[in-house]
This record gives structure tokens, sequence and C-alpha cells, in this order.
């Protein structure tokens, strides 16, 4: 094959990188989501155009899964009330641009490029974003003294959880970058970004950070996977044990609910009430309006992602849901000494955790589901999908070479 197509097939899976990399940075730097969603529009159509390139992908079980999971909530919108072809085209789109994100980060996943790239660009738009919110708080002190980001972050959860996740991966940078200098600005970033969720006052975002950021270090700490399986499972039981306890003790819920409840018991049965028992199997679909009426207060979602995928696609959607997450782990332990993996665990478990108490859109334009959730799926993807052909990592996070057999046509086409 000629050398520049060559380097063109390259130029085509780099620039793919560079387009993720800009859609998270976006999302810190710029007010609007709209704005914030162009480069995926133009990822999703490199990857429409190049469709034959990452056919390998269809090999891979868990691609099947992925597809499954969006595929279903979508076609939840022909029984939602009331249904609206457009809204329904709207949902395909945004389904579309999550699909097409997961597997250019799964292709690009041997280069390590995203990872290397984006940590590093977090470290400076993270950092100023989270100066920026601080400096903002401190100026002009909001009345309930939380701080909120600026532009998409606005809002308090949202800003605690997408610094949140910005902390984790500005810990993956001090752990994991080769040069030092880096290092340096990550710890300082990582400070400034965790004052940040402190100061946001948000117990989800504050526990689901510390979660994550405790997941990724002891995975980085206990070499054998084994091991620390067995750890994260104990851990796991023992979390869910004071949880257990702290909610039932009057102290208890007062520690993990400063501000009262949010009304999340009498929001979270307003949404069962919706579903038991005419729509348990299917849920009531994905365009259905889920606002919820507590007294003289409308909620505009459920405040828990389990719920709110309970709430569209029923149990089926459930646990379609379930089987995603418990793949993903899967998949991630099976490649437990990539450094990916172990950032994509501490990603993913920071998720989990927050979504019990927020979280309503699993399909959404770029924003924190994509921190949070599919970032660690695409990672995934990429390392299941890897795992069957011969590959050699350049330790510093760069490219890949890639046997000249057996490996995935775009792959094979750039080494």
């Amino acid at each position: 094959m000629p050398s520049w197509h060559n380097g063109l097939i390259g130029d085509r899976i780099q620039l793919n990188a560079i387009l993720i990399v800009l859609s998270f940075v976006f999302v810190l730097a710029l007010d609007s989501q709209s704005a914030a969603s162009y480069p995926t529009y133009f990822l999703a159509l490199s990857m429409a155009l190049a469709a034959g390139r990452w056919k390998d992908a269809w090999s891979v079980g868990y691609a099947w899964c992925i597809l499954g999971l969006l595929s279903y909530l979508c076609l939840s919108s022909l029984w939602s009330e009331p249904s609206s072809w457009r809204e329904a085209l709207g949902v395909f789109g945004r389904s579309a641009l999550v699909f097409f994100f997961v597997v250019a980060l799964a292709e690009s996943q041997p280069r390590g490029q995203v990872q290397f790239w984006l940590g590093r660009a977090l470290t400076v738009v993270g950092m100023a974003a989270a100066v920026a919110a601080i400096v903002a708080f401190v100026q002009d002190p909001p009345h309930d003294d939380r701080l909120d980001g600026l532009g998409q972050l606005e809002h308090t959860v949202v800003a605690g959880l997408v610094f949140g996740a910005t902390l984790i991966l500005l810990l993956d940078v001090v752990i994991g970058d080769p040069v030092r200098g880096w290092k340096l600005a990550a710890i300082l970033g990582a400070l400034t970004v965790g004052s940040a969720v402190v100061l946001s006052d948000s117990r989800n975002a504050l526990v689901g950070a510390t979660i994550g950021c405790l997941v990724l270090g002891f995975s980085h700490a206990i070499v054998d996977k084994r091991r620390f399986a067995a750890a994260f499972g104990a851990a796991a039981v023992v979390a869910i044990a004071i949880l257990g306890s702290l909610l039932t003790s009057t102290h208890g819920v007062e520690l993990l609910f400063p501000r009262g409840d949010s009304f999340r018991p009498d929001i979270w049965s307003r949404v069962l009430e919706r579903i038991v028992p005419d729509h348990v199997l299917f849920g009531l679909g994905i365009l259905t309006p889920d606002a919820v009426p507590v007294g003289e207060r409308v909620f505009s979602h459920p405040h828990n992602m389990y719920l709110a995928v309970f709430f569209q696609g029923g149990l089926v959607g459930v646990l379609l849901f379930v089987i995603l997450i418990g793949w993903s782990f899967i998949q991630l332990l099976a490649e437990y000494e990539q450094r990916s993996a172990k950032l994509a665990l501490g990603l993913l478990s920071m998720a989990l955790t927050s979504y019990l108490l927020d979280g309503h859109e699993l399909i959404d334009k770029v924003g924190e589901t994509w921190f949070l959730f599919w970032l660690p799926v695409g990672i995934s993807l990429g390392l299941a999908w890897g795992r069957r052909f011969p590959e050699q990592s350049d330790p510093a996070g760069g490219r890949v070479t890639i046997g000249a057999e057996n490996t995935p046509s775009a792959w094979r086409e750039t080494s």
C-alpha cells in the first residue's frame, strides 16, 4: 500500500484522538454544551466515513453489548408518551455520537494518545476552570455557600462531578506521566480541582471522587489483580454496611445529608409508583417526561441513574445496563496491568457511586456522563479489542508498534 495512504489513515486516527480530547476540554472551557459538542459531530462523521476501517470492532462481543444498550434505549422512544419523531431522531443522533465516540476511543487506544493528551490538557484547562470557579465563589459568594462552576458547570452538582472526574484524570498524570514538570503541574492542578469539589459541598461528588481516587491509587499499589479484586469486593461490602448503618441512624442521615435528604426518598417513591406495576418490564420510554412532583415542588428528573434507566427501559434496560457495567469490569481486570485500565477503574467506580444519588441521562451530548461512564467504557472496548492482537506498547504513553499480521485493519494500516 502506498506510503501516503498509510500516512492518511494514521492522520485519521490521530485526528480522532484530537477531537476526543477537544470534546472533554470544551466541557470545561466553553459556556454551551452545544458548542462543546461540535468536535463530537466531526468525530462521528470521521468514523462513519471510515466505517470499513474499524470493522474488526464487530468481532468483539463487548461492542455489541454497548450497541445493544444504546439501541434499546433509543427504541424505547417508540412507546414513550408522548412520542415525537423529531425527539426520537434527536435521541438516535445522540446515541450515534456516543457510540462513535466509544469506538473511536477504542480504536486509538493502542497508541495511548488520548490518555496522554487528555491528562495534560486537563492539567491546564481543568486547573484554569477550577481557579475561575473558586475566584467567582470568593468574590461573589452564592446564597447557599456552595461553589458553582462557570459555563456548563454552573450547576453545583454538575460542577462537583466534572471536577471530581477531572481530579482522577489529573492523579493519573501524577502517577504515570514520564515528565516531572507535568507531574508537578498535575499535583498543583489536583489540589486546585480537589478544592473546587470540596467547595461545591456536594456529598455525592465528594464521596464519589474519593472512592474513584482510592480505587485508582490502590490499583497502582496492588500488583496482583486477584488481590485487588478481593480488596475491591471487601471494600464494597464494608462501604455498603457503613452506608446502611448511617441511613438507619438520625446522626448518620444528618452526616450524609447535611441539608436534609433533598427529597430523594420522596422522589424515588414517586418514580417507582409510575413504573410499578404496569411498566416494569419495558419502562415508560426515554421520551416520557420524568419530572417528579413532590408537594409544591417539581424535580426535573429521578436523581438516580439506575432508577432513570428503569424508568426509561424497565427491567430489560436495567439488565442491559448491569451487564455492560459487569462486562466493563471484566475487561478492565483482564488488562489490569495497563495504566489505562486502572484509570478506567477509578472513573467507573466514581460513576457507579455517584449514580446512586444523581444522574438521569445515560444518552446525552458530551458532558459529565461522558467523563464518568462513556470514557471508561471506551477504554474497556479498546482493551478488549486490542487483547486479540499482538502489540508492543510505548512505556511513555506514545505510539504502539503493531505486528504486521493478525491485527485490526485500521491498526495494521498505520504500522
